[in-house]
This record gives C-alpha cells, sequence and structure tokens, in this order.
C-alpha cells in the first residue's frame, strides 16, 4: 500500500476520530438505514472505508452481516475489536469475487479521493454487487476539492471532494445505477448527502 496522507492522518488520530464520530452516528438519520435495509435484496453488505465501525455497527443492528474494509490498520483493528470481518485495503486494493453483496454502503469514504478516482472505484464496486444489489453513498454537500488541514490534527492533512446533489447522481448513474432515494443530514455546520441506488437489471 502506499504512502497516502489522508490514510496516514486516520493511523495517527485513529482513536481521537472515533472519539469525534460517536454523537454524529447517534444522531444519524434513521430513515436512510431503513430506506437501504428495505430495498437491499439480502443481508451481505460490504462496508468501504469503514472507519472506525460506527456505521457498521448500526446496519448489524439493522440486521446486516457487515464486511467491513479500510486503509487504516488503525481502523481496522477497531472494527475487528467490534467482532467485524475486517479487510486492510485501499479503494483500489478491494478484492472479492464478483457478485459478493447485497449491499454497498459507502459513507464519507469516496470523498477522500478525486472524482475521476471514485468513478473508477464506483465501477469496480458495482461488479461487486448482486442482482437488484443496491448502493449507498453519503458525502458532504459542496463544491471544493483538494488537501485539508485541521488545527486538532497536527501535522496532517486530508483530501476532500465536495459534491452538489445533481453531480454525485450524474456520476452513479452513468456506471450503471437506479436512483432511488435521498436525504440530508446536517448534525453542524457541513451538510451530507445520503443517496440510494440499485444495480440496473
Amino acid at each position: 500500500m502506499h504512502a497516502n496522507p489522508t490514510i496516514e492522518t486516520y493511523n495517527r488520530y485513529a482513536e481521537m476520530y472515533d472519539q469525534e464520530v460517536i454523537e454524529f452516528w447517534e444522531q444519524f438519520p434513521e430513515d436512510f438505514i431503513e430506506e437501504f435495509a428495505n430495498a437491499t435484496p439480502g443481508r451481505r453488505v460490504l462496508d468501504v472505508g469503514s472507519g472506525s465501525g460506527r456505521d457498521a455497527l448500526l446496519l448489524r443492528d439493522a440486521g446486516f452481516d457487515v464486511i467491513c474494509q479500510d486503509g487504516s490498520q488503525r481502523m481496522i483493528d477497531m472494527t475487528t475489536k467490534f467482532g467485524f470481518e475486517s479487510h486492510l485495503a485501499d479503494f483500489t486494493e478491494i478484492d472479492f469475487p464478483g457478485a459478493s453483496f447485497d449491499g454497498i454502503w459507502a459513507y464519507t469514504s469516496l470523498i477522500h479521493i478525486p472524482k475521476e478516482e471514485a468513478r473508477e472505484i464506483i465501477q469496480k464496486l458495482h461488479g461487486l454487487l448482486k442482482p437488484n444489489g443496491t448502493f449507498a453513498i453519503g458525502v458532504i454537500q459542496g463544491e471544493t476539492a483538494g488537501m485539508v488541514e485541521r488545527k486538532s490534527m497536527p501535522g496532517t492533512s486530508r483530501y476532500f471532494k465536495h459534491y452538489s446533489s445533481d453531480e454525485l447522481k450524474e456520476l452513479i448513474e452513468s456506471l450503471g445505477f437506479t436512483f432511488l432515494y435521498e436525504n440530508k443530514y446536517q448534525p453542524h455546520n457541513s451538510v451530507y448527502l445520503n443517496q440510494l441506488y440499485r444495480v440496473n437489471s
């Protein structure tokens, strides 16, 4: 795995990040998880860029068998402790047989790569879904892209690509998905776009 400043940031500040997102996931809109659960034909789900696993816990509570993937060893250590099957891999290294999953959950993970790279990864994820499989994605609403430093994480920086609702729809629908549902979540200053898709039959 090549050096990646964003992954290095999560390795360095894993515990801080985990504590910060507890409130985020406690307040997360239940209807989005319910829509995902109702639309997904089976229970096997890949959590792409699973982070510390707080959303994987919600998915497990909703009845899913969740497999976690992340590029950060420290994050994988956390999801393993939560009892999840966990795979250390960056987005380009995701390696499962085709049609392995009923659903894929990619929440605020693909925002850490440029749009064209995200296009390639989403196309790859499409091939991992079973017929009628679902794809859930969460991004931060906006128009900017680039490296971002944060005072509470000195000496590090992370890449962020923000999307409008239409930009995200256009990207994903062009890759063989049908749009199903969207809602927005604003726990603090940022607005999070939550979108759900189904693989085209």
